[in-house]
């Protein structure tokens, strides 16, 4: 089975191109699902996070992903300290779902696979690229993020257009029609 990375800068349109992967029926991990999972569920890695950034990060035994945004985005270290506790446990689940995949090839979504230093898993990688303004237009009308907040999650992440250098494919995500035509172009060599 061929392993495809799928990455890009937050708000670059990699859940468009997920679900777009899926339509298709081509099996999809994404890496941010299993991390929340991971943190809400594996008591051990919750009573780290808790130890690094404090009660705080849990509310009612729910992820209180608002604080613990706040606190990593602003502090480098902490970001560090809990992308090397998730991260590698993120990629055991991606491990174990692997073996039950039965297709041509399949898709992991991840923010950080170069950041993760992991494209080696990978036989490809694809960067999904917006314009930086319509990034910051995503996300401060969907998540309501505030100008300042997605500037300081873009500068924690390799630069879209370095992820894309070092990337087999970079889909220009311009047009929902376009980023369709793209990812169906790729689909067909690996089908």
């Amino acid at each position: 089975m061929i392993k495809i990375g799928l990455t890009g800068v937050i708000g670059s349109g990699k859940t468009t191109a997920i679900k777009y992967f899926s339509s298709l029926g081509v099996p999809v991990f994404i890496a941010d699902e299993s991390a929340k999972k991971l943190m809400t569920e594996d008591e051990i890695l919750k009573s780290e996070i808790i130890k690094i950034i404090g009660d705080k990060a849990f509310v009612e035994k729910k992820l209180n992903t608002k604080y613990i945004s706040d606190v990593i985005f602003k502090d480098e270290k902490l970001l560090t300290s809990i992308n090397n506790l998730v991260h590698p446990k993120v990629r055991e689940e991606y491990t174990k779902w692997l073996k039950n995949q039965d297709f041509n090839y399949c898709v992991y979504e991840a923010a950080l696979i170069f950041e993760n230093n992991s494209e080696s898993d990978f036989d490809k990688i694809i960067c999904i690229k917006s314009p930086i303004d319509e990034i910051h237009r995503r996300l401060e009308s969907r998540i309501n993020y505030s100008k300042n907040k997605v500037d300081l999650i873009l500068n924690s992440q390799i630069d879209q257009d370095v992820k894309c250098l070092k990337s087999d494919y970079c889909i220009n995500n311009t047009t929902f029609k376009e980023l369709e035509k793209k990812i169906l172009e790729i689909h067909s060599l690996y089908v």
